[in-house]
């Protein structure tokens, strides 16, 4: 077996095995045994094997590049079918309470349950449950001073649920259509001083 064929099954089994999006850094390390290899190798295998499993093929699970990282996952076409034999509920959709406070934590992470229930108007202790039990954020810490507030992020759990590379790969807030008097109020809530025009 030449070293390149080699290379590139240690890469997929690589990503096979992890469960978990692995870096082109993580991939050069663990398949550097008896010989280093280089990031731009494995990069070469990636692209070998995304044309192999590309993402929506005719494939039963394709390779992506979610949270920073290259993982296998399954298809989307096979959902039902993967959710019959592991009696999982085939739509676990988010509330639209959670999903507010999910992009409120995405982009303004770290950020505080009082700093969230704030933009949001509303007590959102049950939405940040629901989200702290679906792994999609996590405490990040604590904010410095009286009270000590505790700091939420996202996961790579959330990156890979929303098919993120990485978080500066979110949508610019400007995208959003807002109209003007929501606008005003989102920069009042979240501090923003408004510049007159």
């Amino acid at each position: 077996m030449d070293d390149r064929h080699r290379l590139r099954l240690e890469v997929e089994a690589l990503l096979f095995a992890s469960g978990r999006p692995l870096p082109v850094e993580r991939l050069a390390e663990a398949a550097s045994h008896a010989r280093p290899v280089s990031t731009e190798s494995i990069v070469e295998c990636l692209e070998v094997l995304q044309g192999e499993f590309p993402v929506g093929g005719a494939r039963g699970f394709e390779l992506a590049c979610v949270a920073g990282g290259w993982l296998f996952r399954t298809n989307a076409v096979a959902e039902s079918a993967l959710s019959r034999l592991f009696d999982v509920p085939e739509d676990p959709r988010l509330s639209p309470a959670a999903l507010e406070t999910l992009a409120i934590v995405a982009y303004l992470q770290p950020v505080s349950r009082p700093e969230i229930t704030e933009i949001r108007g509303v007590n959102s202790d049950s939405a940040l449950h629901t989200l702290l039990d679906r792994e999609m954020v996590r405490e990040m810490g604590r904010r410095d001073g009286p009270g000590a507030a505790v700091l939420y992020g996202t996961t790579e759990r959330f990156q890979i649920a929303f098919d993120l590379p990485g978080l500066d790969q979110l949508p610019p807030l400007s995208e959003f259509e807002v109209g003007e008097e929501q606008r005003e109020e989102l920069r009042r809530r979240l501090g923003v001083m408004v510049q007159p025009e």
